[in-house]
């Protein structure tokens, strides 16, 4: 045989060895990552089995071994009984108690003592109604069985009762006061973590406790006191003709009642101030005429003499807003608002004239001097008569409503710094105004 015939076969038998040994390594790459994947699958399939047996054998054992048997029946038994007693207590008028006295009146300016659902439901038009309100600490049995609990703070707590001295989760207690800041009785340091709801004339209160309310005649929806009231919009030309009927006899410029002279908000200096520039008949013991306070004879003479009326706030606080403002929009008489609140919350656009909307009295003076010359816009300021009226929605509504709520019995809300809630940021000393 030749030698370039014997390389030949050699070379072809290299290749061929070649060939089978790469065969050989691909099909141990593809057996490996085969038993991987099976490997796998089992792993996961134990798993199942493994969670499945347990979950069997948990059930086997709820349902066949005494003790956990026992166990099972008796949960089943104490949440059939917490339901029983839900359906009892959905039945049961839930009770306020009023702790201490609103400015040395026990009853918190109601007729009675006590009062019970039919007050609820007839005087106060409470949707939700079951409820008692009552002063009378012996009206129940124990002082932990009342529902909530009323404090006013702007009263001590009295010699012989400070404070409740046993308290049950389930109980509410009510941070309530409708004065400003300034007239707090309370330590209100050592009240912390004490009160669980806020019942005041501020807009961030759980339960809200204004003077007054505007609600749309045509709707009957309550618009204000609100965060974002949405008011009508202001008629460019409006006229009343109960105002154009009273007009001639409205000679005299601006009137206000008064018993406190000396206030936080120096209202005081603000009325002096304008009374350099327009005539201003101040009544009471701060000046020179007199009226009875309750008389209606001071109602009406202001509907027949006055085109202006001071509403001025003894403080500079947010959102309050007292009867001297709705009282006097109760009567056919412009309202001066000078105060802390931003009033857009709190009356229709177009209704009062706020004094720090003005750099100074004189500035002011001169405005209101324009409007009682102009009768055709000082009607533009009674445009609001026509679709809303003042009301009011007595908070102890709400509170009834809140004591039968869900979320009462999962009572967790508590003000554990009421004093900053109350104190903080709320007043200030002062005037936008110039005076």
């Amino acid at each position: 045989m030749r030698y370039t015939e014997r390389r030949s076969i050699d070379v072809s038998l290299l290749e061929r060895r070649g060939d089978e040994e790469a065969n050989a390594v691909e099909n141990v790459t593809y057996v490996t990552k085969e038993t991987i994947y099976k490997r796998k699958k089992c792993t996961i399939l134990l798993v199942i089995l493994v969670t499945c047996a347990s979950f069997l054998g948990i059930v086997h054992l709820l349902s066949n071994v005494p003790e956990f048997n026992q166990y099972r029946i008796l949960r089943a038994y104490q949440r059939e009984i917490r339901n029983e007693a839900k359906a009892v207590e959905a039945g049961r008028p839930r009770t306020i108690l009023f702790w201490n006295s609103f400015f040395k009146n026990k009853r918190w300016g109601f007729d009675e003592d006590t009062l019970g659902p039919d007050y609820f439901r007839d005087k106060m038009n409470c949707p939700v109604y079951r409820c008692d309100l009552t002063n009378n600490r012996d009206f129940l049995p124990a002082i932990e069985m009342y529902d909530a609990v009323l404090f006013h703070v702007a009263e001590p707590f009295p010699l012989l009762y400070s404070a409740p001295r046993v308290r049950e989760p389930h109980q509410l207690y009510v941070f309530a006061l409708m004065e400003p800041p300034g007239e707090t009785k309370h330590v209100l340091t050592d009240e912390g973590g004490f009160y669980n709801l806020t019942m005041s004339y501020r807009l961030d209160s759980d339960l809200l406790w204004p003077y007054q309310m505007f609600e749309d005649i045509e709707t009957g929806a309550v618009v204000a006191p609100a965060i974002r009231p949405k008011w009508r919009q202001t008629p460019a030309v409006w006229n009343d003709t109960n105002v154009s009927q009273l007009w001639e006899g409205k000679t005299r410029m601006a009137a206000w009642f008064v018993s406190h002279c000396e206030t936080l908000s120096k209202r005081e200096k603000l009325a002096a101030a304008l009374q350099k520039h327009i005539p201003v008949d101040i009544y009471g013991k701060c000046g020179n005429f007199s009226c009875p306070y309750t008389s209606n004879e001071c109602d009406e003479l202001l509907d027949k003499s006055y085109k202006f009326y001071f509403s001025f706030e003894n403080s500079l606080c947010n959102d309050y807003v007292t009867e001297k403002l709705y009282n006097a929009m109760k009567r056919y008489v412009i309202p001066v608002v000078f105060g802390g609140a931003d009033y857009s919350r709190f009356v229709p656009p177009h209704s009062v004239i706020d004094a720090e909307d003005f750099e100074s009295a004189a500035e002011l003076s001169a405005y209101l001097r324009y409007v009682a010359t102009h009768p055709e816009e000082y009607m533009r300021y009674f445009w609001w008569r026509r679709y809303y009226r003042l009301t009011f929605r007595s908070p102890f509504c709400d509170l009834c409503a809140k004591l039968h709520s869900v979320s009462f019995r999962q009572k967790t809300q508590t003000y554990t710094d009421i004093e900053k809630w109350w104190m903080g940021d709320q007043c200030r000393f002062e005037a936008k105004i110039g005076l």
